[in-house]
């Protein structure tokens, strides 16, 4: 489903075995992360868990919009949630599910550009990832980092989807957590929601 698109493009970034001394250098070792199929690397230098939850924030949110689009099992599901436990609990396995096919996508090699597993990965809510992009993901560099805040630093960066030529502009909020710089948040989440929404528009 092309609203969860940017779910997973938002992560799509890859590894080294050293540190990444400056934020450029945390970018290019993200992308080496996922050239080489390192998972757990690739959530050292990503805060995964922390920008996750700001876009399954966002995704939540098209439940309460007159005009919001959701992928049919998910609207369901928020169909049944009866209090803020029941709505916490669905929030953590979206969370849960989304990370667990990001990994899937290094680990996998699709991110790559040089799968050697076809099969998607199952789970409770596979479903939602049945047409999102499994192509090479890219990370190009667009301009210099600057200071923000302390041990703190904002990096504009490109992201590619190879699998469908699409070009997003991210800005990259990145933090010193020795020995490395971490990449902490998109900035411009919200942008990037509704550019990914306005495609899908487009394509129904």
């Amino acid at each position: 489903m092309r609203i969860l698109f940017c779910l997973i493009i938002m992560l799509s970034f890859s590894c080294a075995a050293f540190a990444a001394s400056t934020p450029e250098q945390a970018v290019r070792d993200a992308q080496r992360a996922i050239d080489t199929k390192n998972a757990d690397r690739f959530d050292q230098l990503v805060d995964t868990g922390r920008i996750l939850n700001a876009a399954t924030d966002l995704l939540l949110a098209e439940a309460d919009k007159a005009d919001g689009h959701l992928p049919p099992i998910l609207a369901l599901m928020l169909s049944s949630v009866k209090d803020s436990h029941a709505l916490a609990s669905l929030r953590t396995l979206i969370t849960q599910e989304i990370h667990a096919f990001v990994r899937y996508g290094i680990v996998s090699g699709n991110f790559a550009g040089k799968p050697e597993q076809s099969a998607r990965p199952g789970g409770a809510l596979a479903l939602l990832f049945s047409d999102v992009s499994m192509g090479r993901k890219e990370l190009h560099i667009a301009g210099p980092s600057a200071p923000s805040g302390h041990n703190q630093a904002l990096l504009p960066v490109e992201l590619k989807d190879c699998g469908n030529n699409n070009i997003y502009p991210l800005l990259l909020r990145l933090q010193w957590n020795s020995p490395d710089w971490r990449i902490v948040e998109i900035v411009n989440l919200p942008d990037i929601w509704n550019m990914i929404q306005t495609e899908a528009k487009a394509q129904r």
